[in-house]
């Protein structure tokens, strides 16, 4: 067996029936949902628009970094654990499109002569 940083205190979150709204989540961060169910909307500048459900008992693990959309169910609302990633698990802060994208940005530098 090998040493781990103890993870960290987990926050709850509870959500009343119908209720939605946006949260900051980090990329590895994992959501248990511990009783209703909970629908996820990853940020908007996910390429793929991709939704998640939770329902009582069920885990997802955030793979990318924004302002996640969080809906309760409309009858029984939700409760939800939110683990935050370990501090090493994250991803770099300029993920390789955005320094792509950057390069193809700048204008290019000729010499003339």
């Amino acid at each position: 067996m090998t040493a781990t940083t103890p993870a960290a205190e987990p926050e709850r979150l509870t959500l009343c029936p119908g209720q939605a709204g946006l949260r900051w989540l980090p990329a590895g961060t994992t959501l248990v949902a511990l009783e209703g169910s909970l629908r996820l909307e990853p940020p908007s500048r996910s390429i793929a628009a991709a939704q998640y459900t939770l329902g009582a008992g069920h885990a997802h693990v955030v793979e990318t970094s924004g302002w996640w959309h969080l809906h309760a169910d409309r009858r029984s609302g939700a409760h939800v654990h939110i683990v935050t990633a370990v501090a090493g698990t994250r991803r770099p802060a300029w993920p390789a499109i955005w320094r792509w994208l950057a390069n193809v940005i700048q204008p290019r530098q000729t010499s003339r002569g």
